[in-house]
């Protein structure tokens, strides 16, 4: 009997907690489960209409004062969400924060109800792309630095060297996709982020160039002031040549860096040699340049790995001492065979255009070189002959001098103590010859030889003369010397 009033009671008080644990999950049923919140607003209690009133009056409050923390290297930067134009749908939030929780047993949901714990839902914000954008490019600018070569120079004659800055890059995509992945996260807390910068060296350092500490060799020639556009080219080529540094191994190639002579980078016309003929063209006058520069390098020892004379003679160069170039077909070129970096240094002015080759003095030695010529062979130009109407038959007037041609070899001379111990041929060149063009008359002379007479005249008697005396001689008049 008294096991079955305690069994009845059981099944009582069962039926009762099951009874009170129904209604209590039934009465929270249209709420939000204790302790949830969204990005910091508690909404836990209220019903979906009473979720979204709150979370429009103090979500976007909450959410607006966070802020991104961005390290990169030694910059600090903060991504304020007040300036990424945000937007949040608060009715799709409140629905899901009412919908939390219920999908279990009423036993389960009871327990959320009794023992809540904090939950965070965590609704989807949108931003303005283009604001983001705007942040990473400015983390970007700040932080990246390119790398920069150390630059050398020469004030009077003393060796000025600049060192070189190392460069600092941030890796962008990862900077996005970090801030991307971290902006709808932990809202409720301060986020910080952490990135390293790659660094880079430049390829030329202070190191390298200390190592340059003399000048080895110089050559300058003379130009003509033309009235074209020939000083100008000279200008910029030159300007273009002098500051280049090159390391052991490195090969120079005047075309490569020179490029086409177009008008765009400030080339003007001027005469240049087209097969046998002079032709204007744009950038004539850059051939002295490489032409001067090549006699400054072989005076520093320094052969050429690709090297052209002229076709025909230039006044500003002896006879296979001459180095040509022509964009996309001729190309001067010479490799830095020591273990030390060499600098170039040009200039044109005054009438004189000139370059210089720097290195290390004691790893080059003392002794000097030159590059001499020596003619195997002259041609002589031939005549070209042009009708001129306007001389007459029999007369010849140079109109142009032709050109005369060589054939001459270019040796490589090593002097010690200034006297010559070796010399080593270098080239074999050969420069045509062009005629000369002669205006030949084609006119006829104009006869003057009186018409005959028609009838013969009678003669008429010579009289005798007088005999006339013999004058005293007269002494001719002296010229000043």
């Amino acid at each position: 009997m008294i096991g079955s009033v305690v069994l009845v009671a059981i099944i009582a008080s069962s039926l009762a907690y099951g009874i009170g644990l129904n209604k209590n999950v039934k009465a929270w049923e249209n709420k939000v489960y204790p302790g949830v919140n969204v990005y910091g607003v508690e909404i836990g209690g209220l019903t979906k209409e009473e979720a979204i009133k709150s979370l429009n009056e103090k979500l976007s409050v909450n959410i607006m004062d966070k802020t991104l923390a961005v390290t990169a290297g030694e910059q600090k930067f903060d991504l304020k969400y007040s300036d990424l134009n945000l937007s949040y749908d608060v009715e799709a939030i409140a629905t899901d924060a009412v919908k939390y929780g219920k999908d279990g047993s009423n036993f389960s949901k009871n327990t959320k109800i009794k023992k809540s714990k904090d939950h965070n839902i965590e609704g989807e914000i949108s931003y303005d792309e283009g604001k983001l954008k705007e942040f990473e490019d400015t983390v970007k600018s700040t932080v990246d630095v390119e790398p920069k070569d150390a630059k050398i120079s020469t004030n009077s004659g003393n060796i000025v060297i600049i060192p070189e800055v190392v460069g600092n890059k941030i890796d962008g995509e990862d900077l996005h996709n970090k801030l991307v992945e971290n902006i709808n996260k932990n809202l409720s807390n301060k986020v910080e982020l952490t990135f390293e910068l790659k660094e880079s060296k430049a390829r030329l350092t202070k190191d390298d160039l200390s190592q340059i500490d003399s000048k080895l060799s110089s050559y300058s020639n003379s130009y003509r002031m033309t009235g074209d556009g020939r000083v100008r080219n000279m200008e910029i080529a030159a300007q273009t040549v002098s500051g280049i540094v090159l390391m052991p191994g490195d090969e120079f190639s005047y075309n490569d860096l020179i490029g086409d002579t177009t008008p765009d980078k400030g080339y003007e016309k001027a005469n240049t040699y087209v097969g046998n003929k002079i032709v204007p063209d744009y950038g004539g006058g850059i051939c002295q340049v490489s032409t001067t520069l090549y006699r400054a390098v072989m005076k520093a020892n320094i052969r050429s790995t690709e090297r052209r004379n002229h076709s025909l003679m230039v006044g500003y160069s002896e006879a296979g001492l001459d180095a040509t170039v022509a964009y996309g077909f001729v190309d001067y070129k010479f490799k830095n065979t020591y273990d030390f970096p060499i600098y170039i240094e040009g200039a044109v002015g005054g009438g004189t255009v000139g370059f210089s080759i720097y290195g290390n003095k004691s790893k080059f030695g003392e002794k000097t070189y030159e590059l001499v010529n020596e003619i195997l062979e002259t041609y002589k130009p031939g005549n070209e002959y042009v009708d001129d109407p306007t001389l007459e038959i029999g007369k010849e007037v140079i109109q142009s001098y032709g050109m005369t041609g060589y054939k001459a070899s270019s040796y490589q001379v090593t002097y010690e103590n200034g006297t010559e111990v070796n010399r080593e041929i270098v080239a074999t060149d050969v420069y045509g010859t062009t005629k000369s063009v002669v205006k030949r008359g084609t006119k006829k002379p104009v006869n003057t030889t009186p018409p005959a007479n028609v009838a013969t005249p009678t003669p008429v008697p010579t009289p005798v003369p007088t005999p006339t005396p013999v004058p005293t001689p007269v002494p001719a008049p002296k010229v000043a010397q």
